[in-house]
């Protein structure tokens, strides 16, 4: 009987283990943009460890960077029931957004931590066609992230709407670059071949 629960503690922590690691490699996955094999790995996480607010939240994320809003909104409320405010109000704040619920995307942001905050922010702003904040807080979050495709591409629609072709067009460059196969990137090399 001993050696029972012993097989199955051994089997418990091996499972932890490659939770752990698909946890890790599933937000560094995220970090690079690569929202559908985070998403993948994040699942398997979600599979072992439901109760795991951090991983349900990178799910969310990556799923609403895929324009995937009512599949990630279950791991946002999940994360957000598990560890409320701080970062899942940043998440509920980017699901808000998704689902054009901009007052409650702000009352969100209000409580909202979490190094994306500004990102988040950015992009309340510019949704609102709110230009100048939204350039500011899109220009900041790339700047300390200069790897993350999208806080580019929303800058570069940012200072579009300030009538800033230069800030833009490096933006778009930028995002183009990272991101060559992006459902925008056909319409934003339009823009960078016509230079406006």
């Amino acid at each position: 009987m001993r050696s029972l629960y012993l097989c199955t503690f051994c089997l418990s922590m091996a499972s932890f283990t490659v939770a752990a690691q698909d946890l890790d490699r599933g937000i560094e996955l995220y970090r690079r943009n690569d929202f559908a094999a985070a998403a993948s790995s994040l699942r398997q996480v979600v599979d072992v460890d439901g109760s795991n607010a951090r991983a349900n939240r990178y799910l969310g994320l990556a799923l609403l960077e895929q324009t995937k809003a009512s599949e990630a909104e279950p791991f946002i409320l999940k994360a957000n029931e598990l560890e409320p405010g701080g970062e899942s109000n940043m998440a509920m704040a980017r699901l808000y957004i998704e689902k054009k619920e901009y007052d409650k995307a702000a009352a969100a942001l209000k409580e909202a931590e979490g190094e994306e905050t500004p990102y988040v922010r950015g992009l309340l702003s510019l949704m609102r066609k709110q230009y100048e904040p939204a350039a500011r807080d899109l220009e900041s979050f790339s700047q300390g992230h200069p790897d993350f495709a999208y806080a580019h591409y929303y800058a570069g629609l940012a200072y579009n709407g300030m009538k800033r072709p230069d800030k833009m067009l490096t933006h778009f460059e930028m995002f183009v670059k990272m991101k060559p196969d992006a459902p925008e990137a056909r319409k934003v090399r339009s823009v960078l071949q016509t230079g406006r």
